[in-house]
Order: structure tokens, then C-alpha cells, then sequence
């Protein structure tokens, strides 16, 4: 008689994530609820007892992906240095995890290219954690003496909205053709020499 692997709820929802992950890098949005139950070893009933639909449970792999890149991320900030320093480890690691785990893998990188497009709910979350945690190194950089004056929030997101090419898979995927001799370091670089100005010109007025 086969023994039947026996798995605690948080295990197969773990199970069915990982397999989910699996199969969009293989298939990319041809996979069906049905594929990831019979590579899981169970029924489409029990994979829709936590996942209600194929786009819950997209957007729970999707979530659970940003999440380790927020980890990333912490970690780069909490490293020692000086803010800029800190800042432009954070937005490379970003980077590099987009590229290598989003970008590269074109099956993948259809399941990521719907979830922008669409601004699925993990999308929204990941970039305001992202400014979120721009907005306190920089806070701590004005602090030092590092970056110029403004509202960390603000720069927080402008900081974000100016290395956006490093960060928008579909732009990380396009920009090679496009500029070959570009770098994520360089528009980490802008960034980082625009917060450091310590005269910014006045916003220029809204039309």
C-alpha cells in the first residue's frame, strides 16, 4: 500500500505555491488550476480550498516572491554605511532579483508583465513598502548631512519613479536593445546625486 505523504495546512499551501511558481516558469499563463493539483499529488478541490481562483492563487505567488525581495532589500539597508551607499545596494539587489528571477525566464515573465499591467494588489504593496523604506534612509541621510532638504516620503517615491527602468521587468527586458551600454548603476547614480543637491530647484508648477 503507498503511503500517503501526510501535510499540515501551511505545508500544502506551501507545497502549491512552490509548484505554482514551477509551472508559470514552465508554462507561464497556460497553467491551469488542474496542472499544479496533479504535479501537487492532490485534487483541483483541495488547491481551491486555499486558493479560490487562479488568480488568488497567482497573486499569492506573486506575493510571496516580492516578500523575499523586501528581505533583500532590508538587509541592504540595515548593512553599515552611509545612506547613499545603503540606498544604491537596496536598489541593486532589487534589481538584479527582478532581472535574474522575472526577467530572464520569458515563460515567468509573462505572469509578471499581467500582474503590472494590471497593478495586481502585491504590486501596489511591494512599491509603497519600497518608498516606504527609501523614505527612512534618507531621512537618516538629511540627517547626516548626506542628501539635501524635502520630504523623505516624497523623495522616497521620486527615488523610486527615477530607477524605475532597473525595476519594471518589462523595461529591464527591453532597455539592453534599446541602450546596450546603459547600467543599473547609472541611474542609481542620478538618484542619488539629485537627493545630495543641497539647493533643489522649486518644483516646477502644475499645468
Amino acid at each position: 500500500m503507498a503511503i500517503v505523504e501526510r501535510r499540515s495546512p501551511e505545508e500544502t499551501r506551501g507545497c502549491i505555491l512552490s509548484v505554482a511558481w514551477d509551472l508559470f516558469r514552465q508554462l507561464g499563463t497556460r497553467t491551469t488550476v488542474a496542472d499544479i493539483a496533479d504535479k501537487s499529488g492532490m485534487s483541483s478541490a483541495n488547491v481551491y480550498r486555499f486558493f479560490p481562483s487562479k488568480q488568488a492563487l497567482s497573486e499569492a505567488v506573486c506575493e510571496g516572491l516580492l516578500s523575499e525581495m523586501l528581505k533583500a532589500a532590508r538587509r541592504e539597508l540595515d548593512s553599515p554605511g552611509a545612506a547613499a551607499q545603503r540606498i544604491a545596494g537596496m536598489m541593486l539587489a532589487l534589481h538584479r532579483l527582478m532581472r535574474d528571477q522575472m526577467t530572464d525566464e520569458a515563460r515567468a515573465h509573462e505572469i509578471v508583465k499581467i500582474a503590472v499591467d494590471e497593478v495586481w494588489p502585491p504590486i501596489v504593496d511591494y512599491l509603497h513598502k519600497c518608498a516606504a523604506m527609501l523614505a527612512e534612509a534618507i531621512a537618516e541621510g538629511q540627517a547626516a548631512g548626506e542628501f539635501g532638504p524635502g520630504d523623505p516620503k516624497e523623495l522616497g517615491w521620486q527615488t523610486l519613479q527615477a530607477c524605475v527602468i532597473i525595476q519594471d521587468p518589462t523595461m529591464i527586458a527591453q532597455c539592453p536593445a534599446i541602450r546596450p551600454e546603459a547600467r543599473p548603476e547609472h541611474a542609481i547614480d542620478f538618484a542619488l546625486r539629485a537627493l545630495a543637491n543641497p539647493r533643489p530647484p522649486a518644483p516646477i508648477p502644475e499645468s
